[in-house]
C-alpha cells in the first residue's frame, strides 16, 4: 500500500485497493482532450488528479499572467497523480509529487455514477501556507471524506483543489513588474482555475453556476481578495465564499519601497543588471539558477504577498469593504478562539515596555504611540483575559510573562478584528454566517510540529490554535481524532459546510441553528455568530452568541487597520 499512499497522498487509506489500469476507471472528455481518472471503490468516488488548468509557467511564461491551455490531443491522458507543487523553499514537505514551474493543476473528486445531466454544486479548496508554501497534495487536504459525507446526507457535491504560484514566483513586485501588468499572479492563477472550472466542470457533472470558493489561512486571505477582485466583479466564476481564519485585510500589502530592493537584488544575483528589460532577462535564467534567489524564507518580514496594483486589487481591502465594492454573494466566515498563539512572539514580551516596543516598532503594525498606549489599556495584563481562552491565571511564563496578553492582541489584529469588520460589511448586502471555532484539536504524528504533543490534544499554551478547524471540516478521521465527541463535531461541521454549498445556508435538519449575521454594529444589537465546539471533553456544544467578545478592542483595531496598510 505504500505505492497507493504515494499516488494519492491520502492518509488512513490502508483498506483502499484498486488496479490503476482497470476498465472501470472514469474518463471525461473536455475541450482539450480526454482524461482517465481513478475509481475509488471504498468511497464509490471518481478522482481526477493533476489536470493542468493553464500552461507551464516556466521560461517565457515566468512572471507572466497565466496563459490558457493551447493544446489538444487524441487518445486518453492519465489524471491519476497529483501534479507538481509550485516552487517554494520547503521541498522536503511539498515536493512529494515533484516541484517545478509546470505546476498549475486542479484535482477533482466527485461521487461515482453521476447521471449525464448531473449539475452538482462545486466547492473549490485554496490551500494556505502564508502565501509562501503549501500544495493541494498535502494529506490534510484530502477531499474524499467531505464528498463522501455530502452523499451520505443527501446533498452531494463535487470538490476540487488547485495549486497556484506562491512566494516570489507568484507575487514578485517592482516598478518593472507593475509596468508590465504582471502583478498578483497568484490571484490571477486562481481566477484562471475558476475560468477552467466554468468551462469544463459540466463535463464532470458539476454546475458552473454554483461554484463556492473556500480557503484557510492564506487560502482564506485569497478568498477574501477574490471577493474584492476588480472591485467585486465575479464574471460569473464564483457564487459563494467560505473563509476560515483570515481576511483580505489580514494579509500584507507592501509597495515598491519594500519590494524594489528585493527585486533589484534578484536581478543582480542572476546577472541581469545590464539587460534593457530586466524582467525579460529573469525569464531566461534556468530554473535551477534562479530558484535559490526566490527563497521566501530569506527575504525577511512576511515574504511575498499580493499588492494593491490598481487592477485586480484596485484599492486597500478596508476601503473596498467600506465602499461596498465586493461580490454580493453568500458568505460563511470565521476564526478560531486562539488564533493569536500562532503569531505571538515567544520569549520576549515580559513587561509593559517590551509590549510597547513590540507594537510600536514591529513591521506591519504602523500604530502611532498614542494608539499603542490605548491598545495596551484595552488589553490589560490580566492572564484571565488573555489567549488562550479559558486558561485562567496560568501565564505560560516560559513563553514570556505577558505571552497571553500579546497573543490576545495579535490574534485580534489579524483575525478577530477583521472578522468583525468584514461581517458587518458583508451582511449589509448578502446572507452572511459567522463562526468562532472553540475546540482544541487532536494532534498526531502527521500534523504535529516540534512544539506539539502527539497522540492527544494540542498543548494548552496553543489552545484552539490556527488551523484547528480544518480537520473537522475535511472529516479525515486520521486528523479529527479518536474520540466519539470529536467525530460527532466533524459530522456537524462538514454537514454545515455542505449545506451552505448546496443552499447558501449552513442550517437544516438536526444541525444547530446558525443565525444569519445582521449589520447592526453596536454592542446592544451586534450580530450573532455561532460558537462551534464539541459536546464533551469539557465542551458543551455549539451555541449562538452576540459577536461582542472583546468588542471594544476589536473595534479600535479595526478603526486603525489602515495604518497597517490594509
Amino acid at each position: 500500500m505504500a505505492t497507493l499512499k504515494k499516488v494519492l497522498g491520502f492518509g488512513a487509506l490502508a483498506s483502499l485497493c484498486f488496479d490503476t489500469t482497470r476498465a472501470g476507471n472514469p474518463t471525461v472528455s473536455i475541450l482539450n482532450g480526454t482524461y482517465e481518472g481513478l475509481y475509488l471503490p471504498s468511497f464509490d468516488q471518481d478522482i481526477f488528479l493533476g489536470i493542468p488548468y493553464a500552461q507551464d509557467t516556466g521560461g517565457a511564461n515566468r512572471f507572466l499572467i497565466p496563459q490558457s491551455l493551447n493544446t489538444t490531443w487524441n487518445g486518453t491522458r492519465l489524471a491519476q497523480q497529483y501534479g507538481h507543487a509550485c516552487p517554494d523553499h520547503r521541498p522536503d514537505q511539498d515536493a512529494l509529487y515533484g516541484m517545478s514551474e509546470d505546476c498549475l493543476s486542479i484535482n477533482i473528486v466527485r461521487p461515482a455514477g453521476l447521471a449525464p445531466d448531473a449539475k452538482l454544486p462545486v466547492l473549490l479548496w485554496i490551500h494556505g501556507g502564508s502565501y509562501q508554501v503549501g500544495t493541494s497534495a498535502l494529506p490534510n487536504y484530502n477531499l474524499t471524506y467531505l464528498v463522501s459525507r455530502s452523499v451520505a446526507i443527501g446533498q452531494p457535491i463535487i470538490a476540487a483543489s488547485i495549486n497556484y504560484r506562491k512566494g516570489g514566483w507568484g507575487m514578485l513586485y517592482s516598478v518593472e513588474v507593475q509596468g508590465s501588468g504582471n502583478t498578483n499572479l497568484a490571484l490571477r492563477d486562481m481566477r484562471m482555475a475558476l475560468s477552467w472550472i466554468s468551462e469544463n466542470i459540466p463535463r464532470f457533472g458539476g454546475n458552473r453556476n454554483s461554484v463556492n470558493i473556500w480557503g484557510e489561512s492564506a487560502g482564506s486571505f485569497a478568498v477574501g481578495q477574490l471577493v474584492l477582485s476588480y472591485g467585486g466583479r465575479t464574471d460569473g466564476l464564483f457564487h459563494a465564499s467560505i473563509q476560515e481564519s483570515g481576511s483580505a485585510a489580514t494579509a500584507w500589502y507592501n509597495g515598491s519601497d519594500w519590494y524594489q530592493p528585493i527585486y533589484n537584488k534578484i536581478v543582480e544575483q542572476t546577472n541581469c543588471t545590464d539587460w534593457p528589460d530586466t524582467l525579460e532577462c529573469l525569464r531566461t535564467v534556468p530554473y535551477e539558477d534562479i530558484y535559490p534567489f526566490l527563497d521566501s524564507s530569506k527575504v525577511g518580514g512576511p515574504g511575498f504577498y499580493p499588492v494593491v496594483d490598481g487592477d485586480i486589487i484596485p484599492a486597500y481591502p478596508t476601503q473596498l469593504l467600506r465602499e461596498g465594492r465586493f461580490a454580493k454573494i453568500p458568505h460563511l466566515y470565521g476564526s478560531n478562539s486562539d488564533e493569536g498563539t500562532d503569531n505571538a512572539p515567544v520569549g520576549i514580551i515580559n513587561t509593559d515596555d517590551d509590549l510597547y516596543a513590540y507594537l510600536l516598532n514591529s513591521t506591519g503594525f504602523g500604530f502611532p504611540p498614542h494608539v499603542v498606549r490605548q491598545i495596551m489599556q484595552l488589553y490589560p495584563d490580566d492572564p484571565a483575559q488573555g489567549i488562550p481562552l479559558n486558561t485562567g491565571n496560568e501565564r505560560f511564563a516560559e513563553l514570556g510573562y505577558q505571552y497571553k496578553r500579546v497573543a490576545a492582541i495579535v490574534g485580534d489584529v489579524f483575525y478577530h478584528a477583521t472578522r468583525l469588520a468584514d461581517a458587518r460589511a458583508y451582511a449589509r448586502y448578502s446572507p452572511t454566517y459567522i463562526y468562532r471555532f472553540n475546540t482544541r484539536p487532536f494532534v498526531n504524528s502527521t500534523n504535529a510540529t516540534f512544539t506539539d504533543e502527539v497522540g492527544g490534544l494540542a498543548p494548552a499554551y496553543k489552545g484552539v490554535q490556527h488551523f484547528s478547524e480544518v480537520a473537522f471540516v475535511m472529516g479525515n478521521p486520521e486528523f479529527v481524532g479518536p474520540w466519539d465527541e470529536y467525530r460527532a463535531l466533524s459530522e456537524q461541521m462538514s454537514g454545515q459546510w455542505i449545506s451552505f454549498v448546496n443552499t447558501g445556508s449552513p442550517n437544516g435538519g438536526d444541525l444547530p441553528t446558525w443565525p444569519e449575521y445582521r449589520d447592526v454594529g453596536s454592542e446592544e444589537g451586534e450580530g450573532r455568530n455561532l460558537v462551534i465546539q464539541a459536546i464533551g471533553r469539557g465542551y458543551n456544544g455549539s451555541y449562538a452568541e452576540p459577536n461582542t467578545w472583546r468588542l471594544a478592542g476589536r473595534e479600535y483595531l479595526a478603526k486603525w487597520a489602515r495604518r497597517r496598510h490594509v
